[in-house]
């Protein structure tokens, strides 16, 4: 690969890919285009730019959707599959945890509510924020994803932890079932 190949690759020039295509790649694919050393070089680069967007705040209090929305971004943006995140909150909003529970394929992971609310009873958390990624950027809930929340909802009513909202994240965009009154909170 020429080096005019590899900076178009890596956002420089007009064929460029954006970062979040350049996020997506394939290992393998990448592997094949630019080398392993290069492709190990872009991925080490592309996590640290996600845990710099992480670093921002140490313990933030996410009080809204939209700051659920923004914390979460860099783990669930550009993903290739589908990823499940359980924020434990204190009764003041205050992040105590972020957990990911269940890593699946492109168009569905498996979710054990027991795992969501043994990491939540775990942390001491008052509430929780449920969140998952679409890979295919499209934030409409499934039948399945309305359902795993009301199920979560139930079991968060038993045990006295406050399911906050269910996020669905996509590219650039996000959806709160809290917002839209999908589920009965």
């Amino acid at each position: 690969m020429t080096n005019a190949e590899l900076l178009s690759l890596l956002g420089v020039g007009p064929a460029a890919p954006t970062l979040f295509e350049l996020g997506r790649l394939d290992t393998r694919r990448l592997v094949e285009q630019v080398g392993a050393e290069a492709a190990n070089t872009v991925r080490a680069a592309i996590e640290l730019g996600r845990r710099a967007l992480r670093a921002r705040d140490v313990r933030p209090r996410l009080k809204t959707a939209r700051e659920a929305y923004l914390y979460l971004e860099p783990s669930l943006a550009a993903r290739r599959r589908e990823r499940f995140h359980v924020l434990c909150l204190s009764a003041k909003h205050v992040l105590l945890a972020d957990v990911l529970v269940a890593e699946g394929m492109e168009d569905g992971c498996l979710v054990d509510p027991r795992e969501v609310f043994s990491v939540a009873l775990a942390s001491g958390a008052s509430g929780v924020v449920l969140a998952h990624n679409h890979p295919s950027g499209d934030v409409k809930p499934s039948e399945d994803d309305i359902a795993l929340t009301e199920r979560a909802v139930e079991a968060g009513r038993l045990l006295g932890i406050w399911v906050v909202d269910h996020l669905v994240v996509g590219a650039g965009r996000y959806l709160s079932m809290a917002e839209r009154g999908l589920c009965d909170f």
